[in-house]
């Protein structure tokens, strides 16, 4: 034991020496660069989240008196996850949080890569096409909700139903930004995608989302396929492959990591999004992020609201690691 603990010993000093050692030299300004990041990260990131984990253990309560607000916290220890965990509207902005993510990651997995690959592509007029396809990205988010929500206005005004009007394609105007299932006329697929979370809103907001965050995606993919070797299509085409089954066996595959990372970012986005929905619908479209405004903001209970932000963490910590261990499986293959 004694010999285990002096080895412990040695090495601990060792790799103290070795630290300061390093301070010396051209090691120093490395750490010295390193100072404003991890100040910043601690007073932007670190502080605020042990604070906010802080109030989600207890009954978190601001009241206001005299113009001056005062802040107060009784212990709950944890309570208000255990509460939230039982309260049906939680699972029910879960239900509308998922529906978001996925059918938004599938729609980008598909428009996105299918733009990546036409981009790709040499014709005339590529490079003007590129800046065109990039401007909704450059677009602020409260910029791009205000937006759609003149498109989906649900009177004549609306810039949507101006349009279809017009066409004579509708007869009257649709609330587009209205919480009811959508097939209405389908009862069975109707109620399927009202369990779902399917709704006329939820929809119209997948949207105004995509419209804007396709294009990152598109040329995050873009720069994924151009580090795919020619050398491998034209030896493809050399054997007759299609164009699909070039697509298939080549492309797909090789977009592999550049994909785990733009899905593991967008979802993280997608987990928290709140902006557009905040903006069209406030609160019609309960998602976690709009249900951790609710009660925290609406109703001043901050300890629900920043235990809701930390199961949204938690949820996103847990879907990352599940990616980054797939994309770590894929490199070591």
């Amino acid at each position: 034991m004694s010999v285990s603990l002096g080895t412990r010993k040695s090495l601990l000093s060792r790799m103290w020496h070795r630290f300061f050692s390093s301070l010396t030299g051209e090691y120093l300004w490395f750490y010295l660069l390193l100072i404003p990041s991890i100040l910043l990260l601690i007073l932007v990131v670190i502080i605020p989240m042990v604070f906010a984990f802080r109030m989600s253990l207890g009954n978190t309560m601001v009241t206001i008196l005299g113009g001056k607000g005062n802040l107060s916290m009784q212990w709950v220890g944890l309570q208000n996850y255990i509460q939230i965990l039982q309260n049906p509207n939680f699972w029910q902005a879960f239900r509308d949080t998922l529906y978001f993510t996925v059918v938004s990651l599938l729609v980008e997995v598909t428009v996105g890569v299918g733009l990546a690959v036409l981009m790709n592509q040499q014709f005339f007029g590529r490079k003007i096409f590129r800046v065109i396809v990039f401007i909704p990205w450059a677009i602020p988010t409260i910029v791009n909700a205000m937006l759609w929500g003149m498109v989906f206005d649900g009177d004549n005004y609306g810039a949507l139903n101006d349009i279809l009007l017009q066409l004579h394609i509708i007869s009257s105007p649709i609330v587009w930004l209205n919480p009811s299932p959508l097939f209405t006329n389908i009862p069975w697929l109707s109620s399927f995608m009202n369990w779902m979370g399917g709704s006329v809103a939820m929809n119209s907001m997948i949207v105004g989302d995509e419209w804007r965050t396709l294009p990152i995606v598109a040329v995050l993919l873009l720069a994924g396929l151009q580090t795919i070797p020619n050398e491998y299509y034209e030896a493809a085409k050399v054997e007759g492959a299609s164009a699909w089954r070039q697509f298939r066996a080549i492309t797909f595959p090789l977009l592999g990591p550049i994909m785990s990372i733009v899905l593991i970012l967008r979802t993280m986005q997608l987990l928290r999004a709140f902006t557009l929905i905040f903006t069209l619908q406030q609160y019609g479209l309960p998602t976690l992020s709009i249900n951790a405004y609710q009660q925290a903001f609406s109703f001043g209970n901050f300890g629900s609201g920043s235990a809701i932000s930390f199961l949204i963490g938690i949820l996103s910590l847990l879907i990352a690691v599940v990616y980054i261990n797939r994309l770590y499986k894929e490199e070591m293959s």
